[in-house]
């Protein structure tokens, strides 16, 4: 069962039958072999099944596999140039390193006008079904980060003192505005004296100030890593070890000096049916197997000629002889087609080569078996379905010939 490739035209698609599926055949053909297993991908040969059941398996990884990613967002401030919609996608796409299985999906409620003043939280948010995350980080120079250090032990230290003396606090948070003031002041000053005009011929030089600038700010980038967790209920004790972002280095966002982003994340659960946030896959795909025959032996001059045709390196020298040494490589570019060369190339209709690339959440294997539960339990509910739509058939149709015979 193969479907032939030539040089100009694809034929045997069809076999022109069509075989009842037999579940005592498919469990005596039907195998799986691993040949690659990482961290995030995982890479393996199914062989004895139907494109559609390999197409539902690649389905169900992208719709169906539950997890956690950020859905609500509180926008406190943004002085940053991305925008606030801009920002909260950007937020949404972050996958979070969290077990769904400890957490239910929160129910939903239809949308409320609400003050600005009021917290952006869902009525029906708890322990069990959200998790949230705070995100506040403010641009600064390195030399006002190091005033506002020495600032803050100051005011520690004259706290300290007050507390001693029973001065009133009013005193302190005045001194406290007056040191931020002339902080503020002094960037803003720095910011004026930079404007300027920039010429076309330019770029290099706006380049080096951008680097001059990382170098010399302080939370220039806005990172996943920057993400804090805020524990809900008794959220601390059942995650003692916290819960983060899957990786630390995502880019969300560049800021400028005096620049400041604060925000309020709420993360439930959800799958990749409703958006591709919750998708707990990269990639879920596959291909059939390449069929590659050698009609004939070629002599050495035309064997390296189609080692050197091959863009995939499929084909190589061994001992004298042509040998097809890397078949699964084939992507099916015709070249050995071109010449005659006597290669017959087809594709294994019931074998196909399958890879998960998970996004970290997840491992690539425990989605599968997760794919293959939630395939399962489709087909008892499809089951059951069918059974009660036939009852309710057979049901109708007695009350029907009832009343023809009265």
């Amino acid at each position: 069962m193969s479907i032939h490739v030539g040089k100009e035209k694809i034929s045997q698609v069809l076999d022109g039958e069509i075989l009842e599926f037999n579940p005592n055949n498919f469990s005596e053909n039907f195998s799986i072999e691993i040949e690659k297993l990482t961290k995030d991908r995982m890479e393996f040969v199914m062989r004895g099944i139907e494109a559609p059941l390999a197409n539902a398996f690649r389905r169900i990884l992208l719709s169906d596999i539950p997890t956690i990613a950020i859905e609500t967002i509180s926008i406190k401030n943004n002085t940053s140039v991305i925008q606030d919609e801009v920002l909260a996608h950007r937020l949404g796409l972050i996958p979070i390193n969290v077990d769904p299985k400890h957490f239910q999906y929160r129910p939903k409620q239809p949308l409320q006008k609400q003050d600005k003043n009021s917290r952006q939280e869902s009525s029906n948010a708890t322990e069990e079904n959200t998790l949230l995350f705070n995100l506040h980080i403010r641009c600064l120079k390195k030399t006002d980060w190091e005033k506002i250090k020495k600032s803050r032990e100051l005011l520690l230290k004259k706290q300290e003192q007050n507390k001693e003396m029973n001065l009133e606090k009013d005193e302190e948070e005045e001194k406290e505005n007056q040191l931020k003031i002339q902080i503020e002041s002094g960037s803003e000053s720095e910011d004026e004296e930079e404007e300027g005009e920039i010429d076309e011929r330019a770029k290099e030089c706006v380049e080096k100030i951008l680097t001059q600038r990382a170098k010399t700010l302080i939370n220039h980038r806005v990172l996943s890593s920057d993400l804090v967790w805020v524990p809900i209920g008794n959220q601390q004790t059942l995650f003692p070890k916290g819960i983060k972002p899957v990786l630390p280095d995502i880019l969300i966002a560049k800021l400028n000096e005096g620049q400041e982003i604060d925000v309020e994340c709420e993360a439930v659960k959800g799958t990749g049916r409703e958006h591709a946030k919750w998708c707990p896959v990269c990639t879920a795909s596959y291909r059939m197997l390449p069929s590659i025959k050698l009609k004939k032996q070629l002599s050495q001059k035309k064997s390296k000629k189609l080692v050197k045709t091959c863009p995939m390196k499929v084909f190589d020298i061994e001992d004298g002889l042509l040998e097809i040494t890397n078949s699964r490589k084939c992507t099916m570019c015709r070249e050995c087609l071109r010449g005659d060369y006597g290669v017959e190339l087809g594709l294994v209709k019931n074998e196909f080569y399958f890879w998960i690339e998970s996004t970290g959440i997840i491992p690539p294997e425990e989605l599968f078996q997760q794919a293959l539960e939630i395939f399962k339990e489709k087909c008892i509910n499809l089951k059951n379905n069918l059974q009660n739509f036939t009852k309710k058939k057979e049901f109708n149709e007695n009350e029907e010939e009832e009343i023809n015979f009265d």
